[in-house]
């Protein structure tokens, strides 16, 4: 990738590389970059970090990257920290010809840190950092540590402590922060820093484009790019909303298939038509039609082969939501249930935990006299699993419901059953199992068109 000039993904990344160098001549003496993309640019940004910290990187300067999630001031330093430490003792194996005098010390200080003590944590931090830009021979460059922070506990927290980070680092040191529009987490930090902190701004780089330029390379006669090329404009129209250039790319994509030649390959070209026309409500029967036609492929061919079963479940599970759209619960129900079914005969346990899942959460909506046999069949099922295929298998969100539910449980079943899945996923597994819940939903039920 790093070579290739013509690759769209390198070539966004260079953009990105460029405009870096161009904001740190602007802005030498800040002591935090804050680079924003669109959320779809995203991975393009942590590409130009890594290539940056690597032999590859265009700039002059020392880039490093830390990935974490933020819970607390002492939580963030303690983590910099120990990974520091650990992630340069890697490195050292790779390169013995590394000599980071201080290195030996500074690892025997951090094991006796107080880590309960920030002010401790942020002298030895700032300790740190000086000694590694000295081995690194940081001089008309930077040392630039890179915080990527996932999920976020506390914004104000967040940001208060990256302040006190940033004041409390060395000369020719900063931090560089990433962030995407509309999250925008760091706005009101950047704000009191003032003249100390530059926002980098990266314009729309078009990563969906980019994946297909990628998809799409190579002979426009070759099935296999046709395959790709047909895939992402039937992907752009359903986002458009345009329902008769999918039903038209839908088609195409089945001829194609058909060409490639193989069971699996044809009826999944129904399985991803059928998924895109899902995307328009008001077209169900049709839909159904669609992914029948693939379930036919299937049983006709008489392929007992787990590829086949496993693409039956996938238009069982699409025909369950098709129904669900339109408010057929019962019908919903019932291919959900002929997906646990076929999962089951192929020892995919997962799957099947899954598919009764997707089974329960739309039988719930219904009548007790509806819904407990199948929340009792869904639960001996997964219960009846032993301890380390759930460890594998969520099933928190079916034995909540059941001891929920199910009102003939005496106090020492409920207690049996809360305990073992306590053991399996922690002590807070019924609040895990309302998250699973929403997830499932979230599956099985898309957004209008």
């Amino acid at each position: 990738m790093i070579n290739n000039e013509h690759n769209p993904i390198a070539i966004r990344v260079g953009y990105i590389q460029n405009l870096w160098m161009e904001k740190r001549q602007e802005c030498p003496d800040a002591k935090v970059y804050c680079l924003i993309c669109n959320q779809e640019d995203y991975p393009l940004v942590e590409g130009f970090i890594r290539l940056e910290g690597s032999a590859y990187g265009k700039s002059s300067d020392i880039i490093l990257a830390f990935m974490t999630d933020y819970e607390s001031p002492k939580a963030l330093y303690a983590f910099l920290i120990t990974e520091w430490i650990t992630s340069f003792e890697t490195d050292m194996k790779k390169y013995p010809e590394w000599k980071w005098t201080d290195f030996e010390q500074l690892k025997q200080e951090a094991k006796e840190l107080n880590y309960d003590d920030i002010d401790e944590m942020k002298s030895f931090y700032a300790r740190l950092v000086t000694s590694f830009k000295t081995f690194a021979g940081i001089t008309d460059n930077i040392l630039g540590i890179t915080v990527v922070v996932y999920k976020i506990a506390d914004v104000e927290s967040l940001n208060k402590c990256i302040k006190e980070l940033a004041e409390i680092l060395p000369t020719q040191s900063s931090l560089i922060l990433t962030d995407y529009n509309g999250r925008e987490i760091y706005k009101p930090l950047l704000e009191k820093l003032k003249e100390k902190a530059c926002l980098i701004k990266i314009p729309n780089l078009n990563m969906s484009g980019a994946y297909k330029e990628i998809a799409t390379q190579g002979d426009p006669h070759d099935p296999q790019v046709r395959y790709r090329k047909c895939l992402f404009e039937l992907g752009e129209a359903a986002n458009a909303g345009k329902k008769q250039e999918v039903k038209n790319l839908g088609e195409e994509l089945v001829d194609i298939c058909r060409e490639i030649g193989g069971t699996v390959m044809w009826a999944s070209a129904y399985l991803i038509y059928g998924g895109f026309m899902l995307s328009f409500k008001n077209e169900s029967a049709f839909t159904h039609k669609i992914l029948d036609r693939g379930i036919s492929i299937v049983q006709t061919a008489k392929e007992e082969t787990k590829e086949c079963n496993q693409i039956l479940i996938q238009l069982y599970d699409y025909k369950g939501i098709a129904f669900n759209l339109s408010r057929d619960t019962k019908q919903a129900v019932k291919c959900f249930l002929k997906g646990a079914e076929i999962a089951k005969k192929e020892e995919l346990k997962s799957i099947a935990v899954n598919q009764y899942g997707y089974a329960l959460l739309a039988a719930l909506k219904k009548d007790r006299l509806f819904y407990e046999p199948i929340l009792t069949e869904a639960f001996e099922y997964g219960y009846a699993l032993d301890d380390n295929e759930l460890k594998t298998v969520n099933l928190s969100f079916i034995a909540s419901t059941y001891i929920d539910k199910i009102y003939s449980l005496d106090g020492k079943e409920r207690e049996e059953i809360a305990r073992r899945m306590e053991n399996l996923y922690g002590e807070d597994w019924q609040a895990d199992s309302k998250e699973l819940s929403a997830k499932i939903e979230r599956e099985y039920q898309l957004p209008k068109a």
